[in-house]
């Protein structure tokens, strides 16, 4: 005669066990997902220590609607348009600027053409040019120094000379 085992009877009870957990584990997160849907978000935290603004050339400026300087008759701009007239370099093939007697001109870095627009004399040696990238007047800027030998461009404050 044999005895019984009760082994299957402990397996059963131990799976029957685990089942139970099981479900208990996905109803716990299916009520904290649900749960957890009508709770509002977090507000984003600030830093603790403020964001200085950028100081590297190239900082953006708000731009203004109206040019600062003031407006010069034709005949004047034509007259201070022609010092700036002809190209300025710190490299002739890879670094220059190119103005012509109408103003019109374009800037080449680093063998590729940056800018391309038109030259607007503010006085007789400040020329604000013409701004596609919305970064303010104060960067799109060239200025005429050392007795108008050299031109000085203010958003990268490189200098070039008159070739």
């Amino acid at each position: 005669m044999r005895t019984p085992s009760v082994a299957p009877a402990v397996t059963r009870a131990v799976a029957v066990a685990l089942a139970v957990a099981a479900a208990a584990v996905l109803a716990f997160t299916a009520l904290v997902d649900y749960h957890g849907a009508k709770r509002p978000a977090a507000a984003p935290t600030q830093p603790v220590t403020p964001v200085p603004a950028s100081t590297l050339p190239g900082s953006i400026d708000l731009p203004t609607a109206e040019p600062t300087g003031r407006r010069v008759s034709a005949s004047t701009a034509k007259a201070w348009l022609k010092a700036l007239t002809g190209m300025w370099a710190q490299d002739p093939r890879n670094n220059y600027f190119q103005f012509r007697a109408d103003g019109t001109g374009e800037w080449v870095a680093y063998g590729q053409k940056l800018w391309t627009g038109r030259a607007t004399p503010r006085d007789a040696k400040t020329f604000d040019l013409s701004d596609p990238s919305g970064q303010g007047e104060s960067y799109w800027q060239v200025k005429l120094i050392s007795g108008g030998r050299k031109l000085l461009f203010a958003g990268t404050r490189q200098t070039y000379r008159k070739i």
